[in-house]
């Protein structure tokens, strides 16, 4: 497979995944302390590493399958709009209902472009992709 905008999006969707996976699972209580959540007993432990390094890792294994062959890249890609677009989705709502982004923290803000970015990325690569040009 060349080298193409498609596959760039798909090695940085990984990185990406990867990362997030790894910082979940190795450090839950800092990693949920820059969500702006208190980890309180065990059973918080449990469920960032559930929630954020398994889901997490599940995507970049299907990314990473991607670029090894084993998967289309549009099934990523698809993937990538699903997980992004709902994400950007649950943000916006929640923006709505808390009437705008008065006591979020950093991280939180930067997640709102970190998933437009990404849903970006996808569509994108999805489009080329299916012209045959990513």
């Amino acid at each position: 497979m060349p080298f193409s905008f498609g596959t760039a999006v798909l090695v940085v969707n990984v990185l990406f995944c990867l990362s997030t996976a790894w910082t979940s699972a190795t450090a839950p209580d800092s990693f949920a302390g820059r969500l702006g959540l208190a980890i309180v007993d065990p059973g918080g432990l449990n469920e960032v590493r559930a929630q954020y390094s398994g889901f997490f890792l599940a995507i970049g294994a299907v990314c990473l399958a991607s670029l090894c062959g084993l998967l289309t890249r549009q099934t990523s890609f698809v993937i990538m709009f699903a997980v992004y677009g709902g994400l950007l989705a649950g943000r916006l709502v929640s923006l709505v209902l808390n009437g705008g982004t008065a006591g979020y923290g950093p991280t939180i803000l930067a997640l709102y472009a970190v998933d437009t970015v990404g849903l970006v990325l996808a569509v994108a690569s999805l489009v080329l992709d299916q012209r045959g040009t990513a």
